[in-house]
């Protein structure tokens, strides 16, 4: 069947940080989910289920910040069945080293109701809604083995969610603003503890990962270097 936009859309507005990229899916559902045009059969129990659509872009990671923006249809058309846009998923990706694997992302979700709750913040007088997504690096030893030992990290970001109003969407536009904490610290509490020169990782018990004490300190890697002190590798 083909698909077409809507005619109603919002705009996504990203501010990015360096290093940072964006990954989008919108889901859609059907506004009549008993539609036999919005029926679709379950290839693994052969039932018949109310269709669903999601549609993907990419803001690719930049080793500059930037702003950038896209339009987000609130509804598509597969044939004759209308879909209704129900959340925006979103994955923000960020690089913090030159090694493919030196990338993860973190988890934003925007949910779309019929009617939000009375305290969320609406739409300024510049139809714009700012979502403040404050990003966090936290650090540790990879335990995988093509990197044992090597410091790798791990990415959380606080309010990144929001919940929007359907009918108070069309033409506006949604700022997802992210900031990164200049403050990195350990995934887990007492494994590394903070001196003067930084974090230095410690050995743990036979019985636990956390620090013996008094605290026996020990090497890691990053980029391949033997370092007894994080972020600054020697102290």
């Amino acid at each position: 069947m083909t698909e077409r936009r809507g005619m109603d859309s919002f705009t996504l507005v990203a501010d990015l940080p360096e290093n940072f990229g964006l990954s989008v899916t919108g889901w859609y559902g059907p506004v009549d989910k008993n539609g036999l045009n919005c029926q679709v059969t379950n290839l693994h129990n052969n039932k018949q289920q109310a269709r669903e659509l999601g549609k993907r872009f990419d803001i690719p990671i930049n080793a500059e910040a930037k702003s950038t923006s896209r339009t987000i249809p609130l509804t598509y058309y597969v044939g004759t069945c209308k879909l209704r846009l129900g959340k925006v998923e979103m994955e923000i990706d960020g690089r913090y080293g030159e090694q493919p694997w030196q990338k993860t992302y973190a988890d934003a979700i925007f949910y779309i109701h019929k009617r939000t709750p009375e305290d969320e913040q609406n739409f300024d007088n510049n139809s714009t809604r700012q979502v403040d997504a404050q990003c966090t690096w936290l650090f540790q030893q990879s335990k995988a083995k093509s990197r044992l030992g090597e410091v790798s990290k791990l990415l959380i970001c606080k309010g990144a969610g929001a919940n929007l109003q359907y009918d108070q969407l069309a033409g506006k536009t949604v700022k997802l603003a992210i900031q990164v904490n200049p403050e990195e610290r350990p995934s887990v509490r007492n494994r590394w503890i903070k001196g003067d020169s930084g974090w230095k990782p410690c050995l743990g018990t036979e019985k636990s990962d956390r620090c013996q004490q008094p605290p026996i300190f020990k090497t890691f890697l990053m980029n391949g270097q033997t370092c007894t002190v994080y972020p600054g590798c020697t102290e």
